[in-house]
């Protein structure tokens, strides 16, 4: 299975105590975790083991395989959950989320994100979390991406979600 290892960017109380509660997220769902992606996608994790930082900055998944992975210390629980697979689902796009074809990562991301939450921790909890998503302002333009996303019917997502990581499987060759 994977393993993700988790650590403060540095020793301090709150950045410890994040580290443990994204370490305990993990610990209790992170095979749930990799199911549901390889459930809703039909792809598979490539990398073994993930590398975490715990920190005060915007979460990131790191830009390839062996990359360190960072995740925000200050969000709250369910945010932290929501975050973790939010940045393990880029991960599982590597290689295949690219600009090649123009596809935004976000907005192929988004076409899984959804139904992974819902798939884990129900609608509520999904539909909370897009609104946190898009509350969002800087890098991305989330607002816009899940409000596209979410116009879709879920088999429209993910025929469309399908089609588009096989065209890039494809090109990748």
């Amino acid at each position: 299975m994977l393993a993700l290892h988790f650590v403060p960017i540095f020793k301090d109380t709150g950045l410890i105590q994040a580290a443990d509660e994204y370490r305990e997220i993990w610990k209790q769902g992170g095979a749930a975790i990799v199911q549901a992606f390889e459930k809703v996608s039909g792809l598979s994790f490539t990398e073994e083991r993930i590398g975490a930082v715990v920190y005060e900055g915007v979460s990131f998944s790191g830009r390839s395989p062996n990359d360190i992975m960072k995740l925000r210390a200050s969000y709250p629980y369910n945010t932290k959950k929501a975050t973790l697979v939010h940045e393990l689902g880029h991960r599982l796009l590597f290689g295949i989320d690219g600009k090649d074809l123009n596809t935004d990562s976000h907005r192929m991301l988004f076409l899984i994100l959804y139904d992974v939450w819902v798939e884990l921790y129900g609608k509520a909890f999904a539909d909370e979390q897009v609104k946190v998503e898009s509350s969002r302002k800087g890098l991305h333009n989330y607002e816009e991406a899940w409000r596209w996303v979410l116009s879709l019917t879920r088999e429209k997502r993910l025929k469309m979600f399908r089609d588009i990581s096989e065209i890039k499987e494809v090109s990748k060759k």
